[in-house]
């Protein structure tokens, strides 16, 4: 039993947090993957829609693709639900989310870039942070989220515990703002870093190969068992019976990265293999890694400039629309 002089601290502990969780609950409602799954669900008629990371995320030129699809005299209304910094079970769950609030979806883009489609999909509970924490928004059920992450009874536990205390859930995120700070004050009086609308560029030099030898490395361990990672296995699973037509959409990269990696025998190989692999399960590849191609399309090694998104939208949507049985025709009944 607690002693009398300790009750107050006690409960004085227990205020603050459940006012602590309670104003974490509501600030959440400001981060990038709740705003994007207001985005998905506040859409009107969507038919075309984009997964993926940072690569697609708002890099989707609505307009641009609307016109361009309109030219080839078919309807096309994208709806780009792609997060950055997630992983494959994100976007399985970002897919089921928009199908559920749009169910008359007819095409699938899921925008990669090296070994994305068959990396391990893994994770556990503590993983999930940053935008991944979209897993513990009340939208999901329990079950949905135990059968996209397969965690173990005491990580279902733990998994549990973040979506009744917000305080764990978002411990990172509301870090981020101390990090930045951090960031700020250590940069005073020395010389700038390159930055872009994401952040520093020398952070994204992370999501590269480390050497051409682990590329290497993991285009052989795929060549040895091609397969897709389960998510992603699931995700084109599902698209085919909800009768959307699945594309894997290779994202543009730097001339940088393609002379260092993509150039290479097992890059040529692993594609090969892919693409026979899709074939196999009703899948078109469409390889756009060298559509841009010079290095100021791009604002580091792998993500685009808002201009050449623009450029890269329109000549997606001139591919996509080739395929009129997949949209309607403009001016069909039930189009604007």
């Amino acid at each position: 039993m607690i002693s009398r002089p300790l009750q107050p601290t006690v409960l004085a502990a227990i205020l603050f947090l459940l006012t602590a969780n309670l104003l974490l609950a509501a600030w959440s409602h400001r981060f990038p993957y709740y705003r994007k799954l207001e985005e998905i669900r506040k859409a009107q008629d969507p038919n075309l829609l984009f997964l993926g990371n940072s690569l697609l995320d708002g890099n989707v030129d609505a307009p641009a693709i609307e016109a361009a699809a309109a030219q080839h005299g078919v309807r096309v209304a994208p709806l780009d639900a792609a997060l950055g910094a997630t992983q494959p079970p994100e976007h399985l769950l970002l897919f089921d989310y928009t199908t559920r609030c749009h169910p008359g979806m007819r095409v699938l883009v899921l925008g990669i870039y090296d070994f994305q489609l068959s990396e391990s999909d893994a994770a556990r509970p503590a993983d999930l942070i940053g935008n991944r924490v979209l897993a513990v928004d009340p939208r999901f059920t329990f079950s949905e989220i135990a059968s996209v992450y397969r965690f173990g009874p005491l990580q279902d536990a733990e998994f549990e515990s973040l979506r009744i205390l917000p305080l764990l859930a978002y411990r990172t995120n509301a870090w981020k703002y101390t990090e930045l700070l951090r960031r700020k004050m250590e940069s005073m009086g020395m010389p700038g870093e390159a930055s872009n609308r994401m952040g520093r560029v020398s952070d994204f030099d992370l999501l590269e190969a480390a050497s051409v030898q682990s590329f290497d490395a993991q285009a052989r361990a795929f060549l040895a068992h091609p397969a897709f990672n389960a998510s992603y296995e699931t995700l084109f699973s599902e698209a085919r019976h909800a009768d959307m037509k699945p594309v894997i959409l290779v994202m543009p990269m730097s001339p940088s990265h393609r002379q260092q990696f993509y150039a290479r025998p097992a890059w040529t190989q692993y594609l090969r293999t892919v693409e026979t692999l899709a074939r196999g399960q009703g899948i078109h590849l469409l390889d756009a890694s060298d559509w841009m191609p010079s290095e100021s399309d791009f604002v580091d090694h792998l993500h685009m400039s808002k201009e050449a998104a623009s450029r890269f939208s329109t000549r997606l949507s001139g591919e996509l629309a080739q395929d009129r049985s997949s949209f309607a025709p403009m001016g069909a009944a039930g189009d604007q």
